[in-house]
């Protein structure tokens, strides 16, 4: 029997940049994904409404 490998990429346990999530995390929100997401739950919305301008990353 042979085993072949799923993914033959090799994983990087590197963090990219704060600048890419940033980018990534302002992308995301804009993403319909996303606006469907907060539609179905309006107390996410209130909580998140809520956090805005909290500095949650040090």
């Amino acid at each position: 029997m042979t085993i072949s490998p799923r993914n033959s990429r090799k994983i990087s346990l590197e963090m990219k940049s704060q600048g890419h999530y940033k980018k990534a995390a302002k992308s995301y929100r804009k993403s319909v994904q996303y606006i469907n997401m907060i539609n179905l739950y309006p107390i996410l919305q209130s909580t998140l409404t809520d956090c805005k301008y909290e500095n949650l990353v040090k």
